[in-house]
């Protein structure tokens, strides 16, 4: 073989050889993925939200070593809560951990997840967020992974006692997932961020709120509430988002070990309600709060009201897919 040739064939396997090596790197270069939480970084809804975050690193560190980073930038000190889903869309940030009531007016179908009557890894196998990814994909350029839903049901708190479905006029604090329901309940909503309601409580420029039962200990709103009305209704979605951008960057092993996470995330908060909503329930009871729990056919009117009066607000914004998802997710 001539020294020419030899000179060809090294010069060749040395390209090859770049090649490959610029691959390895390539497929093994770190992504780095921004999240950021609705809530504090002390409440309940993040916790489990970081939860996620601890499984996924898990995972990665046994599965993909050094492929993976999760930053969490915090929470509404950040990013104003109603403004994180629209920084994702944009890519500011990559990953939120949200709830409905904090971008229904650009998909008005999330609110379904507040009406489910189902657990999320259900709503996974019957395709539920199969259609919310198309939604969401669509609208917002955002991947839907799924909900750590808190499973603990709305509650009412109120500083004076009611008798009926009925709040005569009260002035209560809901996110905008409420308004259409405690309208029809004859009460006034106030849309305020979580922050401003102590101070709302206190000066009586509110009578009462909604939160998922017992978290409102978080906030220091046990304080200066005195009673909650039985029974609860709808429940605590928190949503979980992330840049559609940023998820196709992400290699298929990466995308399968978030969604394995995200899934055992899901059961594992599931677990985790059933007994915070006891222990709450225990110590405020210990601490002087009243439960008012309605006669039958007035606790019937609450949850049928909340349910249907929502429903009709989620089909009639999207005719399309409303009625697939109330098919889907209602029992």
């Amino acid at each position: 073989m001539s020294r020419k040739r030899v000179s060809q064939i090294a010069m060749i396997v040395g390209i090859l050889m770049l090649l490959t090596g610029w691959s390895v790197c390539q497929a093994a270069e770190k992504i780095t993925i921004k999240a950021v939480s609705a809530w504090p970084k002390t409440t309940y809804e993040t916790e489990n939200f970081l939860k996620l975050l601890e499984l996924i690193k898990a995972k990665v560190d046994k599965e993909a070593p050094g492929q993976l980073e999760i930053q969490f930038l915090g929470g509404p000190e950040v990013i104003p809560n109603m403004e994180q889903v629209e920084a994702a869309r944009k890519g500011l940030v990559d990953l939120v951990s949200t709830t409905a009531g904090y971008y229904l007016s650009v998909v008005p179908e999330a609110d379904s997840m507040t009406l489910s009557r189902i657990k999320s890894w259900e709503e996974r196998a019957k395709g539920v967020n199969d259609i919310m990814n198309e939604i969401h994909q669509k609208k917002i350029n955002c991947f839907y992974m799924g909900r750590i839903g808190t499973e603990i049901p709305f509650t009412v708190y109120l500083t004076k006692p009611i008798e009926k479905a009925d709040f005569n006029d009260m002035s209560i604090r809901c996110a905008p997932t409420h308004v259409a329901a405690l309208k029809k309940l004859n009460a006034k909503p106030v849309v305020i961020p979580p922050t401003e309601v102590y101070t709302a409580l206190e000066r009586g420029v509110v009578q009462g709120l909604i939160w998922p039962a017992g978290l409102i200990r978080d906030w220091g709103w046990d304080k200066v509430v005195k009673y909650t009305v039985e029974p609860g209704f709808y429940q605590g979605a928190m949503i979980i988002l992330m840049n559609l951008d940023k998820w196709k960057k992400l290699p298929p092993n990466i995308q399968k070990i978030v969604l394995e996470a995200q899934d055992q995330a899901e059961r594992l908060a599931d677990e985790r309600a059933k007994q915070r909503t006891k222990k709450d329930a225990e110590v405020m009871a210990k601490e002087g709060m009243k439960t008012i729990k309605l006669p039958d056919a007035e606790a019937k009117k609450l949850v049928d009201t909340a349910y249907s009066t929502l429903w009709e607000v989620v089909i009639s914004k999207s005719p399309e897919y409303g009625p697939k998802l109330k098919d889907l997710v209602s029992k």
